[in-house]
């Protein structure tokens, strides 16, 4: 197998265009999976995030994963702003696979634009390895960018089909995991493990562990030596799911918070809806 990055120009009009065909592929089902669903109904999650930064709301994170038989499909829409709205930013990612309970994602797509500039990554799997890579804008050449290995694009998945992952009721803690992901441009691993319970949540410590295809700046080693960065998860038993309620991440401008709204699980036999306050 061959790994094929394609880096190409993309002109305003074609950035429109990739940009209104996912949205489009966000909201209209997907054929196929309507096929294999046989009829049922899928097991629909959705959820909705508030983002803000030291306090200050900035954001919104919303996410819906469908499961239809044996196939799954996760879109992601974030936007945020800044600064009165003088700095926007919107991203939208969309990624279909196959078998739910162990993903193997299929592919992935992610277009973002703010008021500085756009950009797509798309992603190609096969058997759970990267085998095409298109990204425009190129990535810069940095002199302190640590290469990927073929290894790195092995058993991986992307970052929605890592949500899916640490969302299941494998009957352990959902702090019990080490989750690889590929982003398009940088091979990491997160490694959960336990740090306290906080009411019905388990709360589990994110140790951000890079691999390949990043800077080896402060920034990074930063990043990966702090203890900061939690995840809270509720479990949602009738749904067999972990929920995220929160996460916390420090940055360099000061503390991130994602923090939960309104939860809804929709499934055969299954109406669950839950909101925090």
């Amino acid at each position: 197998m061959v790994l094929k990055v394609i880096p190409f120009q993309l002109r305003p009009r074609t950035c429109l265009s990739a940009l209104t065909a996912v949205a489009v592929a966000l909201i209209a089902p997907a054929a196929s999976s309507q096929a294999n669903s046989a009829g049922t109904k899928p097991k629909t999650v959705s959820a909705n995030y508030k983002v803000s930064l030291n306090g200050f709301d900035i954001g919104t994170f919303d996410y819906t994963s469908e499961v239809y038989g044996q196939s799954y499909r996760v879109k992601s829409d974030v936007s945020l702003s800044m600064l009165l709205g003088a700095v926007s930013w919107r991203g939208l990612s969309l990624t279909e696979g196959a078998s739910p309970a162990s993903p193997k994602p299929k592919s992935f797509g992610f277009d973002h634009e703010s008021t500085l500039k756009s950009g797509i990554t798309r992603l190609g799997f096969n058997g759970g390895v990267v085998e095409t890579v298109t990204i425009d804008p190129p990535p810069p050449v940095v002199a302190d960018m640590v290469p990927l290995q073929r290894d790195h694009l092995k058993d991986v998945l992307d970052p929605l089909s890592a949500i899916l992952v640490m969302t299941q009721d494998t009957g352990r803690s959902p702090c019990e995991r080490r989750v690889p992901i590929f982003d398009g441009r940088q091979r990491f691993d997160l490694q959960l493990s336990f740090r306290r319970h906080d009411g019905a949540d388990a709360v589990c410590r994110v140790k951000y562990i890079p691999l390949g295809g990043y800077q080896a700046n402060e920034a990074t080693e930063n990043l990966s030596r702090t203890t900061g960065i939690e995840i809270a998860f509720r479990h949602m038993s009738e749904s067999k799911l972990f929920v995220p309620q929160k996460i916390v991440l420090p940055t360099v401008a000061g503390l991130a918070e994602i923090a939960i709204q309104a939860v809804t699980v929709n499934g055969t036999n299954i109406s669950q809806v839950a909101s925090v306050e």
